[in-house]
């Protein structure tokens, strides 16, 4: 929390109601506010004319000293005894209330004033009663019907201010919170941070292992970062995989940086959630007071800006906030609205690059590679636009266009005399993991008429070790109908040897990163014997990717590897180009 410039209207913490509604005839614990010793003597024998025996009436004259009560003790209702004119009394009853707010107040006039009675009301008292005309069965149904009333407010309170699942303020609490931190600091000249906190790839958590799951993590996140902050500070969930902490009263970015690596490295310990062992990381982005905005809303929008910066920049990281990054960011926005229409837009293409075996020189198949043809841009390289996909979710409809084009490819260039091949085509782990995986997969064969056994696909290694038992049904499924499937950039990974046994894998490809120098340096020419003489004992073949000299690929022929791909042979090519140079007349 932060220090009010005054005590808001919402509750300062999302508590359940107190304790269940009193039964009748149960004794009440009631303040009174004024009136003296008579009055107490008064309230307590309307309280037993009432029906409430055993009740506790304690009475405070100062409002201070009745703040310090409240605070102190539980009562079940404030008693406010009010015997002044409206001018004086309208003035009083606005201090009572904001000061005790999280108790049920009553309002006991000697006057019948309807003026003051709506003031009371609108200000947040639960009755406003007349003396005269109160006996002690009405008093105590006031009472308790005042503290149900609080009950209700409170809920409501909660619902309305704070997160459901978490407990934490929401938006619109944390909106008033940071507000008055602002004006405090302004007030004292001091600096207020923004720290916008969102868990790296969270999306994929949610999709694998369920929201309820993922329900549990956010909660589980939500501890621990608040360990990682002070009491005058505040933790809110903006929603989703979001949250922002508030840093009153700092020093400067000094402070803002300790306290996100602090978060960062309380992240670091691995969650263990319904016996699964989850490693959670997040990208923060961070935003001052007044340097990087001097309201609300532009503290929380360049704080979001640092935040995307801090995951383009390799994620698990923090980042300040820099005027510089509006451009990029607006760049970056831009390009993702436009992807977002560029599969209805026919906007996307595939390139293909050949596939060769390593012994007979024999061209057998290719993989399907996607292009983004922006209209304005010109032609968008996947690494461009692949990530950005895989974080707004795209890449899902991109990845279900891509598989369906290339099946489509293949089978008309079949269908035309073409030597049969077979096509490879990279699926993401946000589909792999999808429910309806299987029924894309075989729409795609089936829509086109492409036999299942010229569709390989692509998983990478983190991919398959996400959710271990999930994939091997899947892949167990989607081999069974005869589609091959291999994992690709092998080595880049963690898989276990036991884990690739499990798999129905028929090939393993070599990253790239240790094809390069496998000629010139001796670590990578030994990672390359060892994958391939692992992947034969396990029977798999071996595919090394990225082959660009003769020399890498006598090399790759005399220990053995099976099949190679990479610019040697071509780089990827348009569809009538790569019809032109390698799709040759056959019989299946």
């Amino acid at each position: 929390m932060i220090t009010p410039v005054r005590k808001p209207r919402t509750p300062v913490a999302p508590k359940p109601a107190s304790a269940p509604a009193a039964e009748p005839g149960s004794p009440l614990s009631i303040l009174l506010l004024g009136g003296g010793s008579d009055a107490l003597r008064d309230i307590e024998s309307l309280v037993a004319e009432g029906g409430a025996t055993g009740s506790n009436v304690n009475t405070i004259a100062g409002l201070a000293e009745a703040a310090r009560a409240v605070k102190d003790f539980t009562y079940d209702a404030v008693i406010f005894n009010i015997d002044a004119g409206y001018d004086r009394a309208s003035t009083s009853l606005t201090g009572v209330i904001e000061l005790l707010d999280e108790v049920p107040i009553i309002i006991l006039s000697s006057e019948d004033d309807q003026r003051l009675a709506v003031d009371a009301l609108n200000a947040g008292a639960q009755d406003y009663l007349v003396r005269e005309e109160v006996d002690g069965h009405a008093l105590v149904r006031s009472v308790r019907y005042a503290m149900e009333r609080k009950r209700t407010e409170q809920r409501l309170q909660a619902m309305l201010n704070y997160d459901t699942l978490t407990r934490l303020p929401n938006r619109e609490l944390l909106l008033d919170r940071l507000t008055q931190s602002i004006a405090t600091a302004t007030r004292q000249e001091s600096n207020v941070a923004l720290l916008l906190l969102d868990l790296d790839r969270f999306k994929l958590v949610n999709e694998s292992l369920g929201q309820d799951f993922g329900d549990k993590l956010l909660c589980r996140v939500a501890a621990e970062v608040q360990t990682c902050i002070g009491d005058s500070d505040t933790l809110a969930r903006l929603g989703g995989d979001e949250f922002v902490v508030v840093l009153s009263g700092i020093r400067g970015a000094q402070d803002a940086a300790k306290a996100a690596t602090k978060i960062l490295r309380k992240l670091s310990t691995p969650f263990v959630i319904d016996g699964h062992e989850v490693f959670v990381t997040a990208s923060i982005g961070i935003s001052l007071f007044p340097n990087d905005g001097l309201d609300k809303n532009a503290l929380i929008t360049n704080a979001d800006v640092a935040m995307y910066r801090a995951k383009e920049k390799g994620r698990n990281h923090f980042q300040f906030y820099a005027s510089s990054m509006n451009a990029a960011t607006v760049a970056r926005m831009a390009l993702e609205n436009d992807l977002r229409r560029a599969v209805e837009r026919n906007e996307l293409v595939l390139h293909y690059q050949p596939q060769m075996k390593c012994a007979s020189g024999e061209i057998f198949g290719f993989e399907a590679l996607v292009r983004w043809q922006h209209p304005e841009l010109g032609l968008i390289p996947p690494v461009r636009f692949i990530p950005l996909a895989e974080e707004s979710g795209l890449i899902v409809p991109i990845g279900e266009w891509v598989l369906n084009e290339a099946c489509r490819q293949n089978k008309a260039w079949i269908d035309s005399g073409g030597k049969p091949m077979i096509v490879s085509v990279n699926l993401s782990s946000r589909q792999l993991h999808q429910e309806r995986i299987l029924k894309t997969v075989t729409d795609a064969l089936g829509s086109s008429g492409l036999d299942a056994r010229y569709l390989a696909l692509e998983i990478t290694e983190s991919c398959l070790m996400h959710d271990p038992d999930d994939a091997v049904v899947t892949l167990s499924l989607l081999h069974n109908m005869g589609i091959s499937v291999s994992i690709d950039d092998f080595g880049t990974g963690y898989s276990s040897l036991g884990y690739l046994k499990r798999f129905p894998l028929d090939a393993l490809k070599i990253d790239r990163a240790f094809i390069s120098e496998v000629t010139e340096n001796p670590e990578d020419a030994a990672i390359v014997r060892a994958i391939l003489a692992m992947a034969h004992a396990l029977r798999l073949k071996v595919v090394a990717e990225g082959v660009e000299t003769e020399k890498q690929l006598r090399f790759l022929r005399k220990i053995g590897c099976d099949e190679v791909q990479g610019y040697l042979l071509s780089k990827p090519l348009p569809a009538d180009d790569f019809a032109a140079q390698f799709v040759k007349p056959g019989n299946d």
